[in-house]
């Protein structure tokens, strides 16, 4: 593909010219795919739901409310459009470890616990 810099109007205003940009949530780039940003990006809007939800999660709810609140609100914000996603292994591994990081910060289990899921 061959890479212009020739400026391009619109109604006499000049459009930006821009190497990423996020529509819908998800992070587009013009230079190749960078699928680890945008599964970052995912991961981080995991915790970002899962933080405005802190009063919950930490709180003295059920376990059952949780898991809802974290399977509606949470899980949703990390995997939208996962289908699409081309990742690599140590992209794949990330998602469970946040995902394992969550669910001990819900059940108040800290790692020292060593308290596995087996």
């Amino acid at each position: 593909m061959m890479e212009t810099n020739t400026p391009i109007y619109i109604n006499n205003t000049q459009i930006e010219n821009v190497e990423s940009y996020i529509y819908l949530g998800q992070r587009y780039s013009t230079r190749g795919k960078n699928q680890d940003k945008v599964f970052q990006r995912r991961i981080t809007a995991g915790w970002t739901t899962f933080a405005k939800h802190r009063h919950v999660f930490k709180g003295n709810i059920g376990t059952c409310l949780k898991r809802q609140i974290y399977n509606s609100g949470v899980l949703p914000a990390m995997t939208y459009g996962a289908g699409t996603w081309a990742l690599t292994t140590h992209a794949k591994n990330k998602l469970p470890a946040a995902q394992t990081k969550m669910l001990r910060s819900m059940l108040n289990i800290i790692y020292r616990d060593r308290i596995t899921s087996g």
